[in-house]
């Protein structure tokens, strides 16, 4: 039995099913907005489920609840080996707060972002979760050869720029390309990388596996210059797909990336006259 050592003391851990460490996904989700504030370098997914641990402790939840049992499974997979929980005192003339600290840890493939870190074993059992929301807080684009964070976008705009792709896809063409046509679009309309719209385009052509691409002034096409397997699949499975689904995902990402190396670029033509956007800057 895996376990991981608090305190001193060996804490084991048992099997949770997928739903648990998809309700923990989703909640850790909506931390993540806070967590992309932090500065990249100190910017760490175990934050998450060493909080979680630590605000559980303190409302006396037992070590085999299923939510912190997920949280330490998130922990041990990320690399964490043994820590300590300090919860505080009022001693010595002033309230120190709780803490955390890792005494003993090793990084691990999920720690790393490495695509390995999503398999048929993660993915049927929940525990590659962690890794998929690793790649949210971590994600790069680079538009023209400059590098943008991509962040977490606002729901609505992504929807309304998803809805957007979908009215204008030409028939037996990849949602990829009419998303790309979309985003040069607005790009030829003088919006920017500080425009929520493209924000939005970024965050979507990401979560499609592609992390850069040139979009030339004086031309009418996209070139795709970069695609990450990681990527797509850490959105597939945040998603809820299952291994097979995201075995196809990967196919096609590798597909991408293999036609960039072998320097067969791939250009979209953009034949889409019609403003799309209004100009709106990120708030």
């Amino acid at each position: 039995m895996k376990s991981i050592i608090v305190n001193k003391t060996s804490v084991d851990l048992v099997e949770q099913d997928r739903a648990t460490f998809q309700r923990f996904a989703e909640m850790s989700f909506s931390q993540c907005l806070n967590l992309i504030k932090i500065p990249r370098e100190r910017r760490y997914i175990s934050m998450l489920p060493a909080s979680y641990v630590l605000r559980r402790r303190e409302e006396g939840d037992a070590w085999d609840e299923p939510m912190m049992q997920v949280a330490l499974w998130n922990l041990h997979d990320l690399g964490v080996e043994e820590m300590s929980i300090s919860m505080g005192s009022s001693d010595g003339g002033g309230e120190s707060e709780p803490q955390i600290r890792f005494d003993r840890a090793e990084a691990t493939d999920m720690a790393l972002g490495r695509e390995s870190a999503i398999n048929f074993s993660t993915v049927r059992s929940g525990r590659g979760l962690i890794a998929a929301l690793n790649n949210v807080i971590h994600r790069t684009f680079h538009l023209n050869g400059v590098e943008f964070e991509v962040g977490i976008q606002d729901r609505e705009q992504v929807e309304k720029y998803a809805k957007m792709a979908h009215e204008i896809r030409q028939p037996q063409e990849g949602l990829l390309f009419a998303i790309a046509r979309v985003f040069a679009s607005m790009l030829k309309q003088g919006l920017t990388a500080e425009d929520v719209e493209v924000r939005a385009g970024m965050e979507l052509l990401t979560n499609l596996g592609c992390t850069a691409i040139s979009v030339p002034t004086d031309e009418d096409r996209v070139v795709f210059n970069g695609f990450s397997v990681m990527a797509g699949l850490s959105s597939g499975l945040l998603q809820g797909l299952e291994w097979e689904q995201l075995k196809e995902i990967r196919k096609n990402v590798q597909l991408m990336i293999d036609q960039i190396e072998a320097r067969a670029e791939t250009p979209v033509v953009q034949g889409m006259s019609n403003p799309v956007a209004k100009r709106r800057r990120r708030k």
